[in-house]
């Protein structure tokens, strides 16, 4: 894995992420197929809930991540759950959480979230906020507060207007999209207005 992120400028996350307040080493990203019934007792599984375990093999967990090499990485999105979280009860003069691991790989800006957040959403802002970065590279914060923003104070007409001139959507993911803002909002309402849909997410540099 660390051979094929050494020469990444830019790494997107999204999918599911946790963070392990009793083992913080565990916390990390899950991916692929690493949801399990909760049957077995090993130390390869973190139970999660009562019928559910995530398969450590198949997450880049942050004991992982302290392994990795971003000689090149100028931004790590972590577009998932709880990846801002950190180890509250250390004593540390430093935070240990994923977003740390990966500025202690070397990567130049790292955005994670603070709780756990919905897909929706979440998607509209990473869509607008790399449609920002595209003409601001040089300030991943200010593309992402400007984005943020934006979803905060849009209304479903204009989010509706935003998805109908995206180029690089697919024609059947943009409808999905229009579909939802139809059926769940009315034209003048800002659905997002609460900071629980735009407020997770915070980038973080070590510059």
């Amino acid at each position: 894995m660390n051979d094929n992120f050494q020469n990444a400028q830019w790494l997107h996350f999204s999918c599911h992420g946790y963070f392990d307040f009793n083992s913080p080493l565990k916390s990390g990203l899950q991916l692929a197929d690493a949801k399990i019934p909760a049957n077995t007792a090993s130390s390869r599984y973190l139970r999660v809930d009562n019928e559910t375990s995530i398969d450590l093999n198949k997450c880049l967990t942050l004991e992982d991540i302290f392994l990795l090499n971003l000689p090149n990485c100028r931004l790590v999105c972590l577009s998932a759950c709880e990846t801002g979280l950190v180890d509250i009860s250390s004593y540390s003069d430093e935070y240990i959480g994923l977003a740390s691991g990966f500025i202690r790989a070397g990567a130049a800006n790292i955005i994670s979230s603070l709780w756990a957040v919905s897909d929706f959403h979440t998607s509209l802002l990473m869509i607008k906020f790399y449609e920002i970065l595209k003409n601001n590279r040089c300030n991943v914060a200010l593309a992402l507060n400007t984005s943020q923003q934006w979803l905060r104070q849009a209304t479903q007409t204009q989010i509706i207007e935003w998805i109908q001139n995206q180029t690089n959507i697919a024609t059947v993911q943009k409808q999905k999209i229009i579909d939802i803002l139809l059926q769940e909002y009315k034209s003048d309402q800002q659905p997002f207005k609460r900071p629980e849909f735009w407020a997770a997410f915070c980038a973080i540099s070590p510059c």
